[in-house]
C-alpha cells in the first residue's frame, strides 16, 4: 500500500511562501525579500550587474543584491512617491545602487503614466476591463506627468554596458521597452526576465505575448524557463499571467 505523504495535503503556493520569501529585519525598516526570480535563472549564470525596469519599491531589487553579494543594479521607476521609497529601501546597499526616476519606453517624450488604488499597478497603458475584472481592489484614481526615454539612449550613461539580468515589469508596457533597446538587448544582454499579463491586452485579437515573444526571437534570445502562473478564478479565459525567462542564444551551453 502506497504511503501517502503529508506534502500531498498541502498547496503548492505553501512551498513558494516558506522557500522564497522571508522578513528581514534592519536598523531602517522591515524589508520583505522575495527571491524567486533568480532562483529561476540558469544556474551557469555569473551575476555583476542586474538591470531592474520597472523597479517599484525595490523588492526584487533586494532580492538581486541580497542573492548575488557583489552585484550591483540599475533601477528604473517613474512615480516620483515610489521613486522615493525605492532609494529608502535600497539604503543598506549603498554603493551598489544606481536609480533613474524616468521610465523606458520606444520613445524619448513627456507622458502619463497612471496611478492606481495599487502601487504594484500603476502604468502607462490605461487599465482594462478584464483587469479591472480580475483586480476588484485596483482603479485609476489620477495620472502623473513622467518623461519617457529610450534604453537604446540612455543605455550610453550607464556605468556598465554588459548586463548579466534584465528584468522588466512594466504592467502592460513591455513590448514598448523592448522595442526602444533593441540594440541593447541584441549586444549586451545575457538573461531577460519578463512579465506577460494577458489581462492587460487592450483587444484578444491582439495580444502582446506573441509580439514578445517573435522580438525576443528576432534579437536573439531563446525561452528557458516560465514562472508564476497566475489563473483566472471561475472564467472562460484561465492564464491571465506569468513571468518568462529568455537566455541570449550565444550563451546557452547544452550539455
Amino acid at each position: 500500500m502506497r504511503k501517502i505523504a503529508l506534502n500531498e495535503f498541502l498547496p503548492p503556493i505553501f512551498y513558494r511562501v516558506t522557500r522564497y520569501v522571508k522578513k528581514r529585519f534592519n536598523k531602517y525598516k522591515n524589508i520583505t525579500v522575495i527571491r524567486h526570480p533568480f532562483d529561476a535563472i540558469p544556474k551557469d549564470v555569473k551575476v555583476n550587474w542586474v538591470l531592474d525596469i520597472g523597479a517599484n519599491r525595490g523588492d526584487v531589487a533586494i532580492a538581486a543584491l541580497e542573492s548575488y553579494p557583489n552585484s550591483q543594479i540599475i533601477c528604473f521607476e517613474p512615480v516620483k512617491s515610489t521613486f522615493e521609497e525605492l532609494k529608502n529601501n535600497l539604503q543598506p546597499f549603498s554603493g551598489r545602487t544606481h536609480f533613474y526616476n524616468c521610465a523606458l519606453s520606444n520613445s524619448s517624450e513627456e507622458a502619463e503614466i497612471n496611478i492606481t488604488t495599487s502601487h504594484g499597478a500603476n502604468s502607462i497603458e490605461p487599465q482594462t476591463a478584464f483587469h479591472q475584472e480580475c483586480n476588484p481592489h485596483v482603479r485609476e484614481v489620477g495620472k502623473e506627468k513622467i518623461q519617457l526615454v529610450r534604453l537604446d539612449d540612455i543605455a550610453e550613461k550607464f556605468p556598465r554596458q554588459k548586463f548579466d539580468i534584465v528584468k522588466i515589469d512594466v504592467e502592460g508596457h513591455e513590448l514598448n521597452v523592448l522595442r526602444g533597446g533593441k540594440k541593447f538587448f541584441s549586444n549586451n544582454v545575457d538573461v531577460i526576465i519578463i512579465e506577460i499579463s494577458l489581462m492587460r491586452d487592450q483587444s484578444w485579437n491582439e495580444q502582446a505575448v506573441f509580439d514578445i515573444f517573435a522580438f525576443l526571437k528576432e534579437t536573439g534570445f531563446a525561452l528557458v524557463n516560465v514562472m508564476d502562473l497566475y489563473y483566472a478564478k471561475d472564467k472562460a479565459v484561465q492564464l491571465i499571467q506569468m513571468d518568462c525567462v529568455f537566455r541570449n542564444i550565444k550563451q546557452i551551453r547544452v550539455i
